[in-house]
């Protein structure tokens, strides 16, 4: 697209404003989109560097402020020049938004976040806030998916898992009907986890249709307001911001000196299982293999038979922690300055890839 006309952010949420019409048109009329026509994706980002900062560790071939907070980033993969609009005004959740075709947005976001201490990390929303976001607006489409073998090995699944790989996804009115059923089914339960929910969402006479992934990335299918959209992803935004502030204001651990001794504050978080571990060692080799979508790397110690710990390095920012693993839970400590999304990011992808029934209680 041509973007040499949007010199404020006005201009771009007026641009915006034009594709989701437009979009939203075409699917009611012909069902599908024309050639070159796409939809606004928008990704939410949790960072712990500066824009600055990011300029020095991707491939951005080029940067034009466009407003106060607003970035235009041609951000380069594989030869090819991708447009993307960077909003930093919140310092610590980023907004990604892009034209681009889905699948090319979504590896160079990838790219982006998951090069090695590059301070990027995606926004892990718990199946718990997924939900949240169905009671947004009526519900069009879920996505349901059980990724095993993102994971653990071949051979871990085989002996270990009944499956490596299950995904359903379902739209239309029947979809509530469909995810309740497999949602209420005993031995399914702990396979299904949401991978992205749609809603329709209507407010004051305007509506919007949203689609929202996991890990924070919107598409926007049609819609009347533009605000609308904004005003949801800050919704979302916040509701995750407050879970993270939780994480860090209580569940970090520091030490002081006190008259009798050395003090401990904070709590470490527990995960609790319902699909247990039947091999402790096995299922922390799978996990501290310093790949995405986890990217922990550590040294295992046995404390006891099924007992072990993990201290290792998590390689979105080399914070370091510490996990102490038995068949029914995981206690996780975070350092005093360790980052939130550390934990996040584990007990989401725990759901997503070996037990949707996991849960984790953060301190209020």
């Amino acid at each position: 697209m041509s973007t040499s006309s949007i010199q404020s952010r006005r201009d771009l949420f007026d641009v915006f404003q034009h594709t989701i019409e437009g979009t939203y048109d075409e699917l009611v009329e012909e069902q599908e989109l024309q050639p070159g026509q796409t939809m606004l994706k928008t990704f939410l980002i949790e960072s712990n560097v500066t824009p600055e900062e990011l300029h020095e560790r991707v491939d951005i071939t080029e940067a034009r402020k466009v407003d106060f907070d607003l970035q235009e980033l041609i951000i380069q993969r594989n030869a090819t020049k991708y447009t993307f609009f960077l909003d930093h005004e919140d310092s610590r959740f980023w907004t990604l938004y892009t034209l681009e075709e889905s699948e090319d947005a979504k590896k160079v976001v990838q790219d982006m976040v998951s090069g090695v201490r590059n301070g990027l990390d995606y926004t892990w929303m718990p199946i718990e806030q997924q939900r949240e976001v169905m009671d947004m607006g009526v519900f069009r489409d879920v996505g349901v998916s059980y990724d095993a073998d993102d994971v653990f090995s071949e051979d871990y699944i085989d002996e270990r898992l009944d499956f490596g790989d299950l995904s359903v996804r379902s739209s239309g009115r029947g979809t509530g009907t469909l995810f309740d059923i497999l949602d209420s089914h005993d031995e399914l339960s702990s396979f299904l986890s949401l991978s992205s929910v749609g809603i329709k969402r209507n407010v004051n006479g305007s509506f919007i249709l949203e689609r929202v992934t996991h890990n924070g990335r919107f598409t926007t299918s049609g819609g009347d307001s533009i605000q609308l959209h904004l005003d949801t992803v800050a919704e979302i935004k916040e509701r995750y911001a407050t879970l993270l502030r939780k994480i860090e204001e209580n569940h970090r651990l520091s030490y002081e000196s006190q008259e009798h001794g050395t003090g401990l504050d904070g709590t470490p978080l527990v995960i609790e299982l319902d699909n247990e571990i039947e091999d402790v060692r096995q299922f922390i080799e799978n996990i501290i293999t310093a790949k995405n979508p986890l990217r922990l790397w550590g040294a295992k110690t046995k404390l006891d038979d099924q007992y072990w710990k993990i201290k290792g390095v998590d390689l979105h920012n080399n914070d370091k922690y510490t996990i102490e693993i038995c068949p029914k839970w995981l206690r996780l400590y975070l350092g005093d300055e360790a980052c939130g999304n550390t934990a996040l990011r584990i007990y989401s992808n725990l759901q997503r890839h070996y037990d949707s029934n996991a849960t984790m209680e953060v301190e209020e």
